[in-house]
């Protein structure tokens, strides 16, 4: 089973190895490019949808793995999806949680709901962060780390100490948003192909129905083809009880 971790531009850890049984399956926790332990860390050039999705075939064949299966969590749900259309032979399970498709609509409509929340405390917009984050000091990428992290709390419905926050806006924190950021601007590197997408009989996606754009991006699937789904009272964390246990129940074996 190949775990695909959030973001862009999050990481794994040994809590997500919570979703798993571990008596029942061998778990490749994969960081991604420019994240976690993968180097160069933060990196964005050479760094895109398609070439992830190349990164997740090249370590199957380099386990000299014929099949797998996939368990994506928000952004990496889309990570599991353009693998599917690429490389469906190979697949056996996907399991989707807390969805997350980049499409035009849900994209602005990200853009518009964080720019809010960044004016709110003073931060700009997205793109204004973004070029700080590239051109700053490091004095101007830290402040625009803080701005970028209580905006996306606020839009989560959280906070967190500013005293806290200016600790936890460190350098790797600065390089991981920068990288959420690189492909933010770029759309997340959606094409006219990504509108062409089909899931196997083998997927099953687990939602949240207060997450806003995981449920937008359900309907966005569901326009394109019926598709399995569990829908569950709760938001976009997927370490929520009622997902994990429905994420832990839906890979037992039969």
């Amino acid at each position: 089973m190949f775990f695909l971790h959030g973001g862009p531009g999050g990481r794994c850890s040994r809590h997500h190895l919570e979703f798993f049984d571990l008596r029942c399956f061998d778990v490749i926790l994969i960081d991604q490019r420019g994240c976690g332990r993968s180097r160069p860390y933060g990196q964005t050039r050479d760094n895109n949808t398609a070439l992830n999705v190349e990164d997740i075939n090249a370590l199957r064949l380099h386990l000299g793995l014929q099949h797998i299966s996939l368990l994506g969590v928000s952004w990496g749900t889309w990570l599991a999806i353009q693998y599917q259309q690429r490389y469906p032979a190979t697949l056996l399970k996907t399991t989707l949680v807390s969805v997350f498709v980049p499409f035009a609509a849900n994209t602005y409509a990200y853009e518009e709901a964080i720019n809010a929340a960044l004016r709110h405390t003073g931060g700009g917009t997205t793109r204004d962060i973004y070029q700080i984050l590239n051109d700053g000091c490091h004095e101007q990428q830290h402040q625009a780390a803080i701005h970028w992290l209580q905006a996306s709390l606020r839009l989560n419905g959280q906070t967190m100490p500013m005293d806290a926050l200016g600790r936890f806006a460190d350098e790797e924190a600065i390089l991981a948003i920068r990288l959420e950021l690189h492909y933010h601007v770029n759309r997340y590197f959606f094409s006219a192909d990504s509108e062409d997408v089909s899931l196997n009989s083998d997927t099953l996606i687990i939602q949240g129905v207060k997450d806003t754009f995981g449920m937008s991006s359900l309907r966005w699937l569901r326009q394109r083809q019926p598709v399995q789904s569990r829908l569950l009272r709760a938001g976009h964390n997927a370490f929520e009880w009622s997902i994990l246990k429905t994420v832990r129940e839906s890979l037992k074996r039969t």
